[in-house]
């Protein structure tokens, strides 16, 4: 009996102890001291304050959204009195995460992205080029001037020079203009569209995103899997809508105008030259050729 009396006390001295160092904590301290709260309540709400300082906690030495340890990325518990005075949890953004979401904010304005977080960040207007060829630099300017005018541009070059990435930043500039925008990868956006060919209705629904966006960049065009439904049925609507209401659009590609033409002829399909011509001539109305040279960055 004396050993279990022992152990009993033994367990409360260490609770009291843990109790106490929680209590002069000073989170806990600021807290209390806030809300005019004294030692009484904070024992009845021990479970609350322990659990939310724990929490805080865990954000001392945070190295980034990236590498946070939070059960909800970029959300940390809080503690917070109602109107009736009673103890209450919730989650808000840190202050990281609030900068985050602050910075692609913008991302509400696009209709349909294939863009990644990361890509979101971009801003054209900060991208370093201070040690980039001349060939860069003046592929960035005319892109920088793109911005005011009716054409978008057509901005080719061979894989890795950075066209997506600057064109990102670009349709980051409209969107955060309040514009709405769309960005896809020619070759997901076919092959999405491959795979729900017998669903018409949405279809007809990703087409009309492309259609009717106040911007539209299409990245990657001529590397998708070219049939004649996809030149004809799916890429040249589109095309045609946007250059008949003089919608801005923007290309990337690895291949020159003229060699893109080659490439959808289709050779030895009917009728493939002249539908070849017919999309070119949209996409040549709606945009200004820009090469893009240099080694590859990835």
């Amino acid at each position: 009996m004396r050993f279990n009396f022992e152990i009993d006390e033994s367990l409360k001295r260490e609770r009291n102890e843990k109790i106490e160092k929680l209590y002069t904590d000073p989170l806990v301290q600021q807290f209390l001291k806030k809300n005019d709260l004294n030692h009484d309540f904070f024992d009845k709400h021990f479970s609350y304050f322990q659990d939310w300082v724990e929490n805080v906690k865990k954000c001392s030495g945070c190295q980034g959204i990236e590498f946070c340890v939070q059960t909800i990325p970029g959300k940390i518990k809080t503690i917070y009195l109602d109107d009736s005075g009673f103890l209450e949890e919730r989650y808000q953004s840190c202050r990281r995460f609030k900068k985050f979401e602050d910075e692609i904010a913008h991302r509400k304005n696009y209709r349909l992205s294939h863009l990644s977080d990361n890509d979101y960040m971009i801003d054209l207007h900060k991208i370093e080029v201070s040690n980039e060829s001349q060939e860069y630099l003046l592929a960035y300017m005319q892109l920088l001037k793109s911005l005011e005018q009716k054409k978008g541009i057509y901005l080719y070059g061979q894989p890795g020079v950075g066209k997506s990435y600057m064109m990102a930043g670009a349709a980051n500039f409209f969107a955060k203009s309040k514009k709405r925008v769309s960005f896809i990868k020619v070759p997901l956006f076919i092959q999405d569209i491959k795979q729900s060919m017998y669903d018409n209705e949405y279809r007809q629904d990703m087409i009309g995103h492309l259609r009717f966006s106040e911007v539209l960049v299409l990245d990657d065009i001529g590397s998708e899997a070219i049939t004649p439904w996809t030149r004809d049925e799916i890429l040249f609507p589109i095309l045609d809508y946007r250059m008949n209401h003089e919608l801005k659009t923007y290309f990337t590609s690895n291949y020159t105008l003229e060699e893109l033409e080659q490439h959808y002829c289709l050779r030895d399909k009917e009728n493939g030259y002249v539908a070849s011509l017919r999309l070119m001539e949209r996409i040549k109305a709606l945009s200004t050729p820009v090469s893009l040279l240099g080694k590859s960055r990835r």
